[in-house]
This record gives structure tokens, C-alpha cells and sequence, in this order.
């Protein structure tokens, strides 16, 4: 049997047959051993890990055990070198030699080489090899494809190459995926405990584990007392910062100097560490002092930036990158080789007008902000993408070190469905026809049943950005399936083309995003060719993934619908779409909770037995041994949020009303407010409300009293079938657990 790969343009890797006449190697035979693998003497724990995976799955594959020997113990049957053997080092071109993740694989005569340019190398090339050679597939960390094999053979044949990017990176902690990411070809992210398998692929130090770094490099707790200077000054008060901000005073004196010492240090105590993150804690409380301030207008004028941000923010790129050269080259006098990456994000997603990042500061760009995830990033017909092109093509131009942050899982979506494969596939080959070769991926990797074949595609083409993402994708989907593959790709199909109908942008936010942006006929399409592909699926396991992608679809779908009928009801505030938004979301939850969609279902049911549509309450509390809703949903003590507003549907708006509420006796409620101009504007935008108070006051003890309140009609917004009633206001605290309302006697 021959195994074949296309070269590519730009040659990655490659399987081809070497000779016709050769004798096939034969590794096992009949399901016994006819092969032993060799390691070099004080082999690595990578390469032994290497030689321990390639003797695994021939088991697994044939049942055999093939031996495992050093150089120079006894060899029976053909001879295995993985790892640098005398053999693999005579055998190895210079040019792979010299590239760490270069793989190299060579059959011929009595023997197989599988060597790297490094350890790591090595490990990839076994990884390659049950890959491309043997069939094995490892298709989500939890689900791999291992064929059948009394007899295991292969022609001679030969596979090398050198991986289209450098750093191929991934966010996943978990034990699993980091094991999926190695087999994938991943050199990163790891954990610390990994080094010694994984060839040191790279990994962040447990004491900064993540992007958002100043407040772990010099926090609060440590330094505020003693240097409050080195904290930002914001709203002429000096404040230490978190992980969600505010930053620090990059200009204060002895700052970079402790700043870098720290940086220094976590280099110091583990030799394996490469990496780590100096970026700027997340969000936003920038320092306001006049030293920053005039940093900021020497570097680019103190000029403002509006790209993907709902207004004009003062740029922080220079800032930013200015106070990472300066922690650069006092960590480069003693690690020169150590890489420190930087967000580029938000206000300083641009690339910086002066401060040029240093050769050992590594911009990490973020695909946030503009970001259209319907579309690939070149897409030109997409406005926020053409925008963030714009940008990336600067910072390819300026500095095409840097590492791109592409958020391939997105937690903020409430794991509704989200067909990016396709594009994010066209991502990666701009990105390297670019220039770019660094890549991270946000994920999780335990979400593959709603990304799909996203992971595996991804990682695929991070070895050859030439490759046919059809093809990878309907390989794919074959081994993930079996006998559902058809209907299944099908399945994927409509859920892509649900959107791509519609032709709207999505980003990262569900109740601004998602209406309008399914075509629901098509996402009825998905669901059936799910039942198409449970009916297919005989085998056990692949009926068990058919239901997992099944369950969290269908809990996307009815969760769309009801984020879809909820904004329907925003401008048609009528009982019948709220009951509609209400059954959708009570079934999405009943299949699986994501807590932000629990969050925005509760809110609808919270109308449902309040007995009125409201915007503006709080959470559901126990209070008085009923549920009720606070006016403020920050509570007290912070001034703001004490508004709600609330709707109902009039049949007759020159009848009065009859209103009865069901108020806490300890409330701060004198009067509601009702919509009279009935264009639910509020006082600063023309609206006109006008005050009704209720037949009795609050008693002010701890008790549930009943108000009443009698509208007449010359304060009810005539020929409105949907009046509004406002109540509330700056802190005051007002507690409701129902309102009822009525026709009132004339």
C-alpha cells in the first residue's frame, strides 16, 4: 500500500513513495511483533514519550506489542529509530537539523527513521506518521479514529517538513487537551509540569498564567501601601489595580525598574520558562497624571482611537508599548533571548506611532475590537473586519514578530452556534501569506461539539497553511461520524448557511447580536438532518457524539429563538412575544445552563410573575416569604440603577385604570410615573411623565402592603395599546412582588 501527500506551493510536509520495487517494512504481522522500536542511550523523556506513543497505538491498532530497546541492544525484525540514533542523525538533512519542530520520516530497506530537528521534533514526526502512514486520527481531545490492523505495513516512502507557523499556541489547561494539542502539532500553551514531554513547548509561569499581567507582576497588595506612585492616578485619586483594571503609572520613577526585576526573577527560578505575558491589566482606568499625559502627547500627540469602540478613547498603544520596551531592555541584559508578549487591544489595538515594539516584546493583536466573525478578516464587504484588516496589515508591516490572538472559543456566546470554521480557515492562510507566523487560539477545546470541526482545522493548518480545507474538513467530519458523515456534514452546512443568509455581522454579544442573524428556516434544516444522521448512526460511539452535538444545537436553537423573540418584544412589548421568548429559553435551559443565557431567561420569567413586562429590577430575591424584584439592581450605596420601568397592554386608553401593586412596607415609593407622551423617552429626552400616588401610603413596617393606584385617562398616552410606567431613581431602594391591572369604575 502506497501512502501519498500533495507537496505544496510552499512545501510544509509530504508522504511520498520512495521506489517501486522495494519490499514493503512490515511492523506487525498477523498481530505479532515483526519490528522493534530503538531510542537513542539517555534518551529524553520527549523521545521516550515518543517511542511509548508509537508502541501504544500499534497495540492499540494490532494488538502486538512491539519492544522498545536502546542503541545497540539486540533489534528484531525492522529496525524503528525514533529519535536521534546514529542512524537518524546520518539520515537527517541539515536544513531540518536546524528547525525545532522540523519532522522527518523515512522508510526504506530494513528500516524506519522518525526524527525531528529537536525532541519535540521527533515527537510531532510519530504523531505525523500514525497520522498520515497508519490512519490514526485524533479528532477532539476526548474522541480519536484508531483503524484495525492484524498486518501493519508501509511502503517505502519518506515524509519531512518544517510547520507553516512557528508557534502554534492554544488556552486550554486541561490535561486532556494539552495531550490533543501535542498529538495536534501544538507547541503551546503547556503548563510548567509538561516541560520534560513536550520538548519545553512553550508555557506561561504560574504566577502570571494569563494575558492581563500588571496586576500580577507588581499587585496592589504587595506595593500600594509603600509606592502608591507607581499606581494609576484616576479621577485625581491614586488606586491599585485588578485584573479588570485600572493599570499603573508607567512614568513613575523606579517603577520599570521593579516592573523588570519581577519579570527577571520568574526567568531566574525556572530556566524551561520562554515566555511571559507584561500586558496591561483588562479594561480600561489609565493613569491621568501629568507625566502620562505627556508621555502620551510626546509619543503620538495624545491623539484618540476609535477602532471597533463605541466612541472616540484617548490611544494607549505608545503608553503601552513605550513601558514595555523600557521592561524589555532590562530583561534582555540578562535573558536576551526571553520573549515578552503585549496586548495589542482595545484602545491600543493600533500599532504604536512611535514607541516600535522591541525585538524581544512580541505584540499579541486581538481579534476583538472590530471583529466580525461571519466573515474571514478579508473579507471587504465586512466594515469592522476591513477596519481590523487595516490594522493588522500595519502591524504585519511594522512588526511581524507578533503572535495573533484569535478568540476561536467564545465564551461570551453563550455556546450558541457559531459556523466560523471556514473563515477562521481563511484567517490563518491571510495571516501567513501575511508574513505572520505566530498564532494563538482562546479556547477551551471541551466545546467541540458546537465547534465542530473548528479545532481540528485550525490546527491542521498551522502545519500547512497551503492545505484544502474542504478536505480537512470532510476528513474530519468522516471520522468523527462514520455512517451519519453525510447527513452530518449536511448539518454543518445549514447551520453556516443560516447565517450566511441573513448577511449580518456577529461579534461577542447574544442580545445585540443574535436578532436577525439566523435564518431560522435553515436552522429548522440543521435539526433535521440531526435526526437524519441519529437514524444513520449505528455504532454506539457515534451515535453517542450525533446526541452531543444534537443536545447543545438545540439548546442554541431554542436560545436564539427566544434572544430573537425578546428583542421582538423590546419594540412590540405585547404578552404573546413575551410567551414565545419565555417557552424558547425554559427549553434551552432545560437541555443544558450556560449562567449568562440562565441569567437572561430568569429576567423573562421574572415578567411572567411579577404579571407585567419590566426592564431595569434586580435579581429575584426571597423577601417576606414571597420572590420579589428590587427597582436597583446594584443595591445600595452606589447612587445609580434605582430606576425601573415597566409595560402594559390597554385595551381602552379612555377608560381609567385601576392599578394594584404589591410593594415591601419598607420601600422608598411615594409615587409612580407613567409614559403620558407615550414615546418611552426619558425626562432628558423630551418624554413627558407625569406622577400618580397611591390611594394609601406604605405602612413602613416589614410587610408586604398593597398600593393602589387609580390612572385616569387624561395621563394615559391615548391610542397606545403598550403604556409605560416608570419608578424609582438614583438609589432608592423598591422592593415589588406583582402587579395586577384592571379597568377602574369611571
Amino acid at each position: 500500500m502506497k501512502y501519498g501527500f500533495h507537496v505544496a506551493a510552499v512545501p510544509i510536509l509530504f508522504l511520498a513513495s520512495i521506489g517501486e520495487c522495494a519490499p514493503a517494512l512490515v511492523f506487525v504481522q498477523d498481530g505479532k511483533p515483526a519490528s522493534t522500536i530503538v531510542v537513542p542511550r539517555q534518551a529524553s523523556p520527549t523521545v521516550r514519550l515518543a517511542a511509548e506513543e508509537l508502541a501504544k497505538y500499534l497495540k492499540t491498532m494490532s494488538g502486538a506489542t512491539v519492544p522498545i530497546v536502546e542503541e545497540g541492544q539486540t533489534v528484531s525484525g525492522v529496525a524503528v529509530h525514533v529519535g536521534a540514533t546514529e542512524a537518524a542523525r546520518a539520515a537527517l538533512p541539515g536544513d531540518l537539523a536546524k528547525a525545532t519542530d522540523s519532522i522527518f520520516a523515512k522508510a526504506d530497506g530494513d528500516r524506519l527513521i522518525l526524527c525531528g530537528g529537536s525532541d519535540r521534533g521527533t515527537l510531532f514526526t510519530v504523531y505525523r506518521f500514525l497520522e498520515q502512514a497508519l490512519g490514526c486520527r485524533w479528532l477532539a481531545p476526548d474522541v480519536e479514529f484508531v483503524p484495525e490492523r492484524r498486518t501493519i505495513r508501509v511502503e517505502p516512502s519518506a515524509l519531512s517538513g518544517v510547520p507553516g507557523f512557528s508557534m502554534r499556541t492554544f488556552g486550554a489547561r486541561g490535561e486532556r487537551q494539552r495531550e490533543w494539542g501535542l498529538k495536534m502539532g501544538m507547541n503551546g500553551f503547556f503548563n510548567a509540569e509538561d516541560s520534560d514531554h513536550t520538548g519545553n513547548g512553550y508555557y506561561m509561569p504560574k504566577a502570571v498564567p494569563g494575558c492581563h499581567a500588571y496586576h500580577r507582576i507588581v499587585p496592589g497588595d504587595r506595593y500600594f501601601a509603600k509606592h502608591p506612585e507607581w499606581f494609576p492616578l484616576v479621577r485625581g485619586k491614586r488606586v491599585p489595580g485588578d485584573h479588570l483594571g485600572p493599570q499603573l503609572c508607567v512614568t513613575a520613577p523606579g517603577l520599570a525598574d521593579e516592573f523588570a526585576k519581577n519579570v527577571i526573577a520568574y526567568f531566574d527560578e525556572d530556566p524551561n520558562l520562554q515566555l511571559i505575558s507584561i500586558s496591561p491589566n483588562d479594561c480600561r482606568g489609565w493613569c491621568e497624571c501629568e507625566d502620562c499625559l505627556e508621555l502620551d502627547k510626546r509619543l503620538c500627540g495624545g491623539r484618540t482611537t476609535k477602532q471597533g469602540l463605541a466612541r472616540d478613547r484617548a490611544f494607549m498603544g505608545d503608553r503601552v508599548f513605550w513601558f514595555a520596551n523600557e521592561v524589555a531592555k532590562r530583561v534582555a541584559v540578562k535573558h536576551p533571548d526571553k520573549l515578552l508578549l503585549v496586548l495589542a487591544y482595545l484602545e491600543y489595538a493600533e500599532p504604536p506611532d512611535t514607541a516600535k515594539p522591541a525585538p524581544n516584546v512580541v505584540p499579541w493583536l486581538c481579534h476583538f475590537a472590530p471583529a466580525d466573525y461571519s466573515r474571514p478578516i478579508g473579507d471587504p464587504t465586512s466594515e469592522p473586519n476591513a477596519q481590523f484588516n487595516g490594522i493588522l496589515k500595519r502591524w504585519a508591516k511594522s512588526a511581524p514578530h507578533l503572535l495573533f490572538y484569535s478568540y476561536v472559543s467564545k465564551s461570551m456566546w453563550w455556546r450558541l452556534p457559531r459556523p466560523v470554521a471556514r473563515s477562521f480557515a481563511a484567517d490563518v492562510k491571510h495571516l501567513h501569506g501575511l508574513g505572520i507566523r505566530r498564532y494563538y487560539c482562546q479556547s477551551s477545546l471541551s466545546d467541540w461539539p458546537e465547534a465542530g470541526p473548528l479545532y481540528y482545522v485550525i490546527a491542521k493548518l498551522l502545519w500547512d497553511p497551503s492545505a484544502d480545507t474542504e478536505a480537512i474538513i470532510a476528513d474530519w467530519t468522516q471520522h468523527m461520524f462514520g455512517a451519519a458523515a453525510k447527513p452530518m456534514s449536511e448539518f454543518y452546512g445549514a447551520v453556516e448557511q443560516a447565517v450566511r443568509d441573513t448577511g449580518q455581522s456577529y461579534s461577542d454579544n447574544p442580545p445585540r447580536d443574535v436578532p436577525g442573524l439566523y435564518d431560522f428556516a435553515q436552522m429548522d434544516r440543521a435539526l433535521a438532518k440531526l435526526d437524519e444522521a441519529k437514524a444513520a448512526a449505528t455504532d454506539e460511539a457515534v451515535a453517542a457524539r450525533v446526541k452531543r452535538v444534537a443536545d447543545v444545537f438545540r439548546y442554541g436553537d431554542h436560545m436564539a429563538r427566544c434572544i430573537d423573540a425578546a428583542a421582538r418584544f423590546k419594540e412590540t412589548p405585547t404578552k404573546a412575544l413575551m410567551r414565545e421568548a419565555m417557552d424558547h429559553g425554559e427549553k434551552a435551559l432545560a437541555i443544558m445552563r450556560h449562567p449568562k443565557a440562565a441569567k437572561f431567561v430568569s429576567a423573562l420569567q421574572m415578567n411572567d410573575q411579577m404579571g407585567v413586562l419590566s426592564r431595569g429590577f434586580g435579581d429575584t430575591i426571597e423577601l417576606g416569604g414571597r420572590r420579589c424584584w428590587n427597582t436597583d439592581e446594584t443595591g445600595r450605596g452606589d447612587g445609580k440603577n434605582g430606576w425601573a420601568s415597566f409595560t402594559i397592554e390597554v385595551a381602552d386608553t379612555t377608560k381609567p385604570l385601576r392599578m394594584e401593586m404589591d410593594v415591601w412596607g419598607k420601600s422608598e415609593l411615594q409615587s409612580l410615573l407613567i409614559n403620558t407622551g407615550g414615546l418611552g423617552r426619558s425626562f432628558s429626552e423630551g418624554g413627558v411623565w407625569e406622577s400618580v400616588k397611591p390611594q394609601a401610603p406604605l405602612s413602613g413596617k416589614e410587610q408586604w402592603d398593597t398600593l393602589v393606584f387609580v390612572i385616569p385617562p387624561k395621563l394615559i398616552a391615548q391610542g397606545k395599546p403598550i403604556q409605560r410606567f416608570g419608578l424609582g431613581g438614583s438609589d432608592s431602594q423598591i422592593w415589588i412582588s406583582g402587579i395586577r391591572v384592571q379597568s377602574a369604575a369611571p
